[in-house]
């Protein structure tokens, strides 16, 4: 197992601490039922700040590519992540806002005093992909043919026949 990056959260924002590097996609364990293959690295950059509400805040951003597996023709799919948010935090058992109130890029999680970077950063990726990854239309390939997966798919046939 690697050495996992864990900071105190609160502490953490308090004195502007920053952390970054890079963590290897295989590491990121939840992830991998969506990918093609868990090769690469999530680029990350953590900072700790108190936003303009004297609330003890984080700032993670993530990047990096992803092979995902295109829900089309089962085929590898490349996807480029670039994501950046803000968490405030706030005091374990006090009830979290409602996220349908929150800005898109500000959310709120409990402060942990020994917060696991690397489950921080798996879980922005995991928020950050499609609900269904594909290849643009026309773009797939079937499973051993080089035509494209729609074409030779039996729904692709029914619809020409549906127009004669």
């Amino acid at each position: 197992m690697f050495d996992r990056p864990v900071v105190d959260s609160v502490a953490f924002a308090r004195e502007a601490e920053e952390l970054s590097g890079e963590t290897a996609v295989g590491n990121l364990t939840r992830l991998h039922d969506a990918l093609a293959d868990n090769t690469g690295a999530i680029s990350y950059r953590l900072s700790g700040f108190v936003n303009a509400k004297e609330k003890p805040s984080l700032r993670l951003s993530v990047s990096g590519d992803l092979k995902l597996v295109c829900q089309r023709c089962l085929g590898p799919l490349g996807f480029r992540i670039d994501s950046e948010r803000e968490f405030e935090l706030v005091a374990q058992g006090t009830e979290l806002s409602d996220p349908a109130e929150e800005a898109d890029d500000v959310e709120q999680i409990y402060a942990d005093p020994k917060l696991d970077v690397i489950v921080l950063i798996e879980d922005e990726v995991i928020l950050s992909l499609p609900m269904v990854s594909r290849h643009e239309p026309g773009k797939c390939q079937a499973a051993g043919t080089g035509s494209g997966a729609e074409a030779d798919s039996p729904f692709g046939k029914l619809s020409t026949l549906k127009r004669q």
